[in-house]
């Protein structure tokens, strides 16, 4: 299994302050959220780096025009997320109470938990060895991250790809360490696909986080790990590779036990 790369921390003037950001366009849309393609350089203009900044849209719009004059190019469509916030802590108990109730401050409360949950999952992943976007800040709508790509393009999703054999086979081994290290770290991405997959300059990366949970608190932790599994080892055998997700699934629990 490859070590993890200490040069993936974020460079510390990223968040010493002293900086400006520019966006330079959109990268992704997506049911809840959009990211967007940030330049952040320092004041004197002697750094700079290209960032990805995940925003989730507000799940209460206003008046008409809200979202654009929030740079916002779709309306949202907020999911129920029942299953994955299970095992989850609220700071204060009438936050847990308005949940329940299903208030306006309580649909309030899960909107914001999902940027929140997406940072902790993030850097959690970051530290355990996962190969994913480092992460650099949470901000009140998202997370500022590492952007997988360079200048002139950004990192494809896996299932777009178009891998030989030889990449395949670096793909898929690739995915089964990470696996292994976000389940030794008690983390469930309850989302991974080939669609949350990034392949750049022979390696994987993993995205998208606001669903992950903990394997040990939520009672669903151990369904959703299963689904990661058999979804990867589908996609995988389906392109010619042999991958048993119950095999990985079982030897998934023995490191997790």
């Amino acid at each position: 299994m490859p070590t993890h790369d200490p040069e993936r921390a974020a460079p510390a003037w990223l968040t010493a302050g002293g900086t400006v950001d520019e966006v330079l366009g959109l990268l992704k849309t997506g049911k809840e959220a959009e990211v967007f393609v940030v330049e952040r350089r320092t004041l004197d203009g002697d750094m700079s780096a290209i960032l990805a900044h995940k925003r989730f849209r507000p799940l209460r719009v206003t008046h008409k025009g809200q979202l654009e004059e929030l740079g916002f190019s779709r309306a949202r469509a907020f999911t129920d997320d029942a299953r994955y916030r299970e095992g989850r802590g609220f700071r204060y108990s009438r936050d847990r109470r308005a949940v329940a109730r299903k208030s306006a401050h309580g649909r309030r409360v899960l909107a914001e938990s999902w940027h929140d949950q997406e940072y902790e999952a993030l850097t959690r992943a970051h530290a355990a060895g996962v190969t994913v976007p480092y992460p650099v800040e949470l901000t009140e709508d998202g997370t500022v991250m590492q952007f997988v790509g360079d200048e002139g393009m950004a990192a494809p999703r896996l299932v777009s790809a178009r891998l030989g054999a030889t990449d395949l086979r670096a793909a898929h081994d690739q995915v089964m360490d990470d696996l292994v290290r976000l389940t030794r770290a008690g983390l469930v991405h309850a989302d991974l696909s080939p669609y949350n997959l990034l392949w750049w300059r022979g390696r994987v990366w993993i995205i998208d986080f606001p669903q992950a949970v903990d394997l040990a608190l939520n009672p669903n932790g151990i369904d959703l790990l299963h689904h990661d599994v058999t979804t990867m080892c589908t996609w995988f055998a389906r392109h010619g590779l042999a991958c048993d997700g119950e095999a990985v699934f079982a030897s998934l629990l023995a490191e997790a036990w």
